[in-house]
């Protein structure tokens, strides 16, 4: 019964080494698919400006349609002079604001925006305050000063220590921070 068995499975194995054809492709695109290159063009798609568009319910990665300033410091300082936040300063949106700043900011600049939070590496120990008057800033004004421009900036590209959040936070949530920072601003300032 073994010899049999052995011999089924030499004929089956050898059987497919033959080569009487080309064979068929199910679905040929999956075998060979087109290269293209990210930003180039392609003849796939009709309009390849709008095949890019990001999923719906994504963070779309550097595309702000409120903010038009570049990774730079001339881009910070610019923003700061130009940028105006879209949306109205009320307490909905500073509450969610508050809430987002709660999730992904006060670890490290606090509760009330002045440093202390949980974060205690040493690198992350010099954090300023939002109502700190002192002039050692990169925008020539204190932090007390910043203006909505500034801050949106710094949470898009990063600023020193603090990593660019634009991946982690939509457009929309970015502003309602920048709202909410600003009334921290306010706190206790001097």
């Amino acid at each position: 019964m073994n010899r049999v068995i052995v011999i089924l499975s030499f004929i089956v194995i050898f059987s497919g080494c033959k080569n009487d054809g080309p064979g068929y492709e199910f679905m040929p695109n999956m075998y060979r698919s087109p290269s293209l290159e990210t930003y180039g063009q392609n003849t796939v798609f009709a309009d390849s400006l709008n095949a890019r568009k990001p999923v719906k319910g994504t963070i779309a990665r550097n595309y702000l349609s409120t903010f038009y300033y570049e990774s730079s410091l001339e881009g910070y300082l610019d923003a700061g002079e130009n940028a105006v936040n879209p949306f109205e300063n009320n307490d909905m949106n500073i509450e969610e604001g508050k809430k987002l700043y709660s999730m992904f900011c006060q670890h490290c600049h606090g509760e009330f925006g002045a440093g202390g939070g949980s974060i205690t590496h040493p690198i992350y120990s010099a954090i300023p305050h939002y109502n700190d008057g002192k002039m050692l800033r990169r925008a020539n004004v204190p932090m007390n000063q910043l203006t909505s421009g500034h801050i949106f900036h710094a949470l898009t590209f990063g600023l020193n220590a603090m990593g660019p959040h634009s991946s982690q936070l939509s457009e929309e949530e970015r502003w309602k921070i920048v709202l909410y920072v600003q009334e921290l601003q306010k706190y206790n300032a001097e």
